[in-house]
């Protein structure tokens, strides 16, 4: 009985002083720190890298959708060109046809 007694109480003092320790600055959690502190870090950096990346690539995609949305614009304004001149031109045909009709015309 006493030595499950002794075993009990130094378990519990263990327990007690590992709650002490882990709390304090001792030599075992400084190197925990450090060591979880450098991971941390290269987690950071590895983190903010990704995220840079991704800033450059959407930064690339946008300026590659302006770039098509302005050849876009570019073409649409072509098309309308296209079109008024072939507008004008038909009513110049138009006119030439009704003055050659008045012209040969029997009145």
């Amino acid at each position: 009985m006493k030595k499950k007694f002794a075993a009990l109480l130094a378990i519990a003092v263990l327990s007690m002083s590992s709650v002490y320790a882990a709390e304090s600055q001792g030599p075992i959690s400084r190197w925990l720190d450090n060591v979880t502190g450098k991971v941390s870090r290269k987690e950071q950096s590895a983190y903010q890298k990704s995220q840079e990346r991704q800033q450059k690539l959407a930064a690339k995609e946008k300026a590659r959708q302006q770039k098509i949305a302005q050849k876009k614009a570019k073409a649409k304004q072509k098309e309308l060109e296209r079109k008024k001149k072939a507008a004008e031109r038909q009513k110049r045909v138009e006119k030439k046809k009704k003055q050659f009709k008045e012209l040969f015309s029997k009145d």
